[in-house]
């Protein structure tokens, strides 16, 4: 019965740290996608001598930013599923070493 019980713990903390795992690499992309698209155009707004006319509109860092988010997302699809089978092996060597 103990072993049941750790099993039922063991994997609904499996599912809460895959949870927010997730929660955690949806905020790195969206944040990629704010800082790549808001940072290029607050640098060169700081560059002297170019005055506002001068200056890209934000819009124009869109191609950039979308790249860069779309490589990032990947990037965190490919660390969330190589987390998850590592954690969800670890769990399957501790359940099976205690029965």
């Amino acid at each position: 019965m103990d072993n049941i019980r750790s099993n039922m713990i063991s994997q609904s903390d499996v599912g809460a740290r895959l949870r927010l795992f997730r929660y955690g690499l949806v905020v790195i992309t969206v944040l990629t996608f704010v800082l790549s698209i808001i940072l290029p155009w607050g640098i060169l707004r700081t560059v002297e001598g170019l005055e506002d006319s001068d200056l890209p509109s934000i819009a124009s860092y869109l191609p950039f930013a979308l790249l860069a988010t779309v490589v990032v997302a990947v990037a965190m699809v490919i660390i969330y599923f190589v987390y998850a089978e590592v954690l969800k092996r670890t769990v399957g060597k501790d359940t099976g070493s205690e029965g």
